[in-house]
């Protein structure tokens, strides 16, 4: 009987049996690769280490990726599909050392209309796969195997690409230099203010650790239901996604939150994500 994928906690019901294939850029021998299907809420400790491990050895620092962040995005905001986490092992024949390969996040076909799996996309950060590099045609052979075998065969549309950064986008401008320019008069002149200037009496204050960011946190999330034209408490899914996601991070001393304060009272806030030179601001509050 072939092995079922069904939408509960918990993902399949019955472990795959390793599909073998030879896999070159790991040795001569052999390797046994696993294929786990799992929700996003069903992905153990272990194989967060494991994710964690194969970011470390493809360089790919962008805090977005980290599981602390992808699966409670996968949990709490699925946009009604249904999310699982394929995780791709392989075990050496020689060592019987098994190492996760690949983290594909995948959108599944709906358990009656059917249709295509696909490499899960959120809206907010650019994640098509996290795939070991040299790995990366094994992984997506293994992954298309294991999805062929389950009870109700489910092909995969499109490609898995390897682990990487995002690439910053710049925006290009363009100029049309036979128009002539245009004079502005002086009184509708308005001066720019540097970046990091602030009114007199201003002060800014920064806070990490998981005890000081909790309380920071909410101080957050109230600035900008004050402030913000569709606050995040307004929607409980999303209010969920930050405070579990902020609370994982401080766990690692990964997260930062920053608060400009005027005359006393809070005016501007923004949650970092990361630590060191890999933070990257991902929420902000001004009012």
């Amino acid at each position: 009987m072939a092995p079922r994928f069904t939408v509960i906690q918990g993902g399949l019901l019955e472990r795959p049996a390793p599909v073998t294939q030879t896999v070159s850029g790991f040795g001569e021998s052999h390797a046994a690769w696993r294929v786990d299907l799992r929700r996003p809420g069903a992905v153990d400790a272990a194989s967060v280490s494991a994710w964690r491990a194969l970011l470390v050895r493809n360089a790919v620092t962008d805090p977005l990726r980290d599981p602390d962040h992808l699966l409670p995005l996968a949990h709490h905001r699925p946009a009604g599909r249904r999310i699982a986490l394929a995780l791709v092992w392989d075990r050496d024949a020689e060592t019987g050392r098994e190492a996760l390969r690949g983290v594909v996040p995948l959108a599944m076909p709906h358990p009656v209309l059917g249709g295509r799996a696909k490499p899960w996309q959120p809206a907010e950060a650019e994640i098509t796969g996290l795939i070991e590099t040299a790995a990366a045609e094994a992984v997506d052979r293994a992954l298309r195997a294991r999805l062929g075998a389950l009870r109700r065969p489910i092909r995969l549309a499109g490609a898995v690409e390897p682990a990487r950064n995002p690439v910053p986008v710049r925006p290009v401008f363009t100029a049309r230099r036979s128009a002539q320019p245009r004079r502005i008069p002086a009184a509708s002149l308005v001066g720019v203010r540097p970046e990091g200037w602030e009114l007199p009496g201003s002060e800014t204050l920064a806070l990490a650790g998981p005890d000081a960011v909790r309380d920071a946190v909410e101080t957050f999330l109230t600035l900008d239901a004050r402030t913000a034209k569709r606050p995040i408490i307004a929607d409980p899914a999303e209010a969920s996604f930050v405070r579990v996601v902020t609370r994982l991070f401080a766990r690692r001393d990964a997260l930062r939150v920053e608060f400009l304060r005027r005359a006393g009272e809070v005016v501007a806030g923004t949650l970092h994500l990361g630590a060191g030179s890999d933070a990257v601001p991902w929420r902000r509050a001004k009012a």
